[in-house]
C-alpha cells in the first residue's frame, strides 16, 4: 500500500508540476494582450501539487493523510467534471479522472497505511 501512495502521489506532483509550468508559460506569452488568467493559475496549481510534498514526513499519521487524500479526492474529481463538461481537454479529463480514482480509493483504504500501537 504504501508503494501505492507514493505512485499515486509522485503521479499527482508530476501532472500538476506540469500543468502548473505550461500555465505560467502560456501566461507570460499572453502578457501582451493583457490576458493572465492562465499565469495566475498556473501559480495556484503550486498549491495541490505541492500537497505530495507536504505530506511526505507526515505520511503515515492518519489526520494527514485524511487532509491529503480528502483534498486530493475533491481537486481531481471537480477538475475530471469540469473538464468533461467543458470538452475541450480529453487528455487532462483523463488523467484527472484517473488520479481521482486512486484518490478515493486510497481515501478509503487509508487505514492500511496508517501507523498501529500495536
Amino acid at each position: 500500500m504504501a508503494i501505492f501512495l507514493a505512485i499515486a502521489l509522485g503521479l499527482h506532483f508530476l501532472m500538476e508540476m506540469l500543468a502548473a509550468i505550461g500555465l505560467i508559460m502560456k501566461g507570460v506569452k499572453l502578457a501582451g494582450d493583457g490576458e493572465l488568467w492562465s499565469m495566475h493559475y498556473g501559480f495556484a496549481a503550486l498549491a495541490p501539487a505541492s500537497v505530495s510534498l507536504w505530506l511526505g514526513p507526515y505520511r503515515r499519521q492518519a489526520g494527514a493523510l485524511t487532509v491529503a487524500l480528502g483534498l486530493l479526492c475533491s481537486f481531481h474529481t471537480g477538475l475530471a467534471i469540469s473538464i468533461a463538461i467543458a470538452g475541450d481537454m480529453v487528455g487532462g479529463m483523463v488523467g484527472h479522472a484517473v488520479l481521482a480514482v486512486l484518490s478515493i480509493a486510497l481515501f478509503v483504504l487509508r487505514g492500511r497505511l496508517v501507523e498501529t500501537d500495536a
